[in-house]
């Protein structure tokens, strides 16, 4: 390829990366029940979609290293748990996000130049996080926009931007770094690390903040050892939150007692992710080949100790626990003993590359480690990896990472990259169009009231277990038949068997329509999970 191809080429990657940076950051619709995440899977798929097709051009060599090794034998056992995951729709959408996240940092390592990789990283976290601050301040101060824990920023949930803040403070701070002598390039950087910093200390997300503030002194006291000078360069995020920290409660009016209850906050770290810890490995002890991939919170319900004071919290006859907020147990979790120690080796070896990196590199690795360091910390503790956003920013920040070492392998494959990457993007496609159309015609239908279209999302999508929850609804209320309301909750239960609210609703239903024997069948299921539940006990009793 002659340099004027490869110029155009690596433009058009990074024209690609910097419009879907700024829209994954900002984009939401109302036409969804998840209004952020929806159309977030959307754009996240989308990307990974074009790149592929881009990557057709350069028809990069895969090669046989561990690194391949460990993920090709990651995603057979994903696929061979699809045999007895209860929502097989769910799984073999995860396997596929998981295959597009791994092949777009092949991508991005192969195609980009190692020399431009770090720029194109720092201008995209720059301009995304620039853009995600203007529409903040629009919302919040111009329309002055209510917004709550769900709705905290244009990412959604509150966590969610603890997420991607673990990516975007330092890299930004990089960023800063590298264009200070750009004077608008400053002030916009520094003027954007403000807005984040408030965010954060708003929010105030402990796994962000323990794990930005762990990386940076892991980081000042290795270059302590290696330099012998006290480097304060590497406190710029320590010295940007404590600054923040009391300018926020001074505007708020609050003084330092708010301030001192937010470090007791972060002290205590009481979450209750310790109970939910304790009982998914149980739920690992009891199911040691794995319950299935992405099926965690279809089974969890079973071992969550409901009604007890060990158990886990956010799940009740109302609430649902969707991942156990740690990333490694709901590997082993889905995947068991095997297919957990596959993702573990693989999570490592991501942290020891950074680090190994910033101990042979310099400034820039430095903060590459610190944005990897925090992002995994944080998995430890809540649903990063799992959400598209921080998902999105961990291509270009692990191809960074990646690129630092070579990647030769043993031997290069002799198919054609055509038909590796042409079937995936059918199939992915598919599977993304079923899932965002599926939860559109859902959230419409049941708004309008239009039994209808709630139906043609079911038949688009028969895993989506909500959705049969939605047409239970209808049926009932609506429609005032009691019958395919309860076919389809059982349709919604054969998906969640452990679902407390569905089975009892399942027992009432099956109790008004005289069916005693199922009523009973549905009742003891749901005091199997909840013993003392009462709401459960006045089942086929007249109540």
């Amino acid at each position: 390829m002659d340099e004027s191809a490869s110029n155009s080429s690596l433009y058009i990657f990074k024209l690609l990366l910097f419009v879907f940076s700024c829209v994954i950051s900002v984009i939401s619709f109302e036409d969804f029940y998840y209004r952020y995440n929806a159309p977030k899977w959307a754009v996240f798929d989308l990307f990974c979609i074009l790149l592929f097709i881009f990557s057709i051009y350069f028809s990069p060599r895969v090669r046989v290293n561990f690194i391949s090794t460990i993920i090709g034998l990651l995603t057979l056992y994903m696929l061979m748990t699809l045999l007895w995951s209860p929502n097989k729709f769910e799984g073999v959408l995860f396997v596929f996000r998981f295959l597009a996240f791994a092949l777009s940092i092949f991508i991005v390592v192969s195609i980009v130049p190692k020399c431009k990789l770090v720029e194109i990283l720092t201008d995209s976290v720059f301009y995304s996080s620039i853009i995600f601050c203007a529409v903040i301040i629009y919302e919040r101060y111009w329309l002055a926009l209510p917004y709550t824990s769900q709705s905290f920023s244009p990412i959604g949930f509150v966590n969610y931007l603890g997420h991607v803040l673990n990516i975007w403070i330092p890299v930004l701070v990089l960023s800063i770094y590298n264009r200070r002598n750009s004077t608008v390039f400053l002030l916009l950087g520094l003027a954007s690390l403000l807005v984040l910093m408030n965010l954060l200390v708003e929010s105030l997300i402990r796994g962000t903040i323990l794990g930005l503030l762990v990386a940076e002194i892991i980081v000042l006291f290795a270059v302590l050892l290696k330099t012998k000078k006290f480097q304060f360069k590497y406190l710029s995020i320590l010295v940007a939150f404590s600054c923040t920290l009391v300018t926020f409660n001074l505007i708020e009016n609050s003084g330092l007692s708010t301030l001192r209850g937010e470090i007791t906050s972060i002290q205590e770290m009481d979450t209750g992710r310790e109970t939910i810890f304790s009982n998914t490995i149980d739920m690992v002890k009891d199911n040691p080949l794995g319950v299935g991939v992405n099926n965690f919170e279809y089974i969890h319900q079973k071992y969550a100790r409901a009604g007890t004071p060990d158990a886990s919290p956010y799940i009740s006859n109302m609430k649902v626990l969707r991942t156990p907020y740690n990333i490694v147990l709901k590997f082993y979790s889905e995947l068991g003993f095997l297919g957990g120690s596959l993702f573990l080796i693989l999570f490592s070896m991501v942290v020891i590359r950074a680090f190994l990196n910033f101990l042979k590199g310099g400034f820039v690795d430095a903060w590459i480690f610190i944005a990897v360091f925090a992002l995994c910390f944080h998995a430890m503790f809540s649903s990063v990896f799992l959400t598209p956003v921080s998902l999105f920013f961990s291509i270009p920040l692990f191809a960074v990472v990646f690129s630092r070492e070579s990647l030769n392998g043993i031997q290069p494959m002799n198919m054609r990259w055509i038909w590796i990457i042409v079937p995936f993007v059918f199939l992915l496609a598919c599977l993304s169009i079923a899932k965002i159309t599926s939860a559109n015609l859902t959230a419409k239908g049941y708004r309008m009231g239009n039994t209808e279209l709630v139906e043609k999302s079911l038949e688009l999508n028969p895993y989506d277990y909500f959705t049969s929850l939605r047409l239970y609804s209808l049926y009932l209320i609506k429609e005032g038949n009691k019958e395919q309301a309860l076919q389809s909750l059982e349709r919604a239960i054969n998906l969640y068997p452990y679902n407390i609210y569905m089975l009892i609703k399942a027992g009432d239903v099956a109790s008004q329509l005289g069916l005693n024997d199922k009523a009973e069948e549905y009742k003891k299921r749901a005091l199997d999970i909840y013993p003392n539940y009462y709401q459960a006990k006045l089942i086929n009793k007249g109540a």
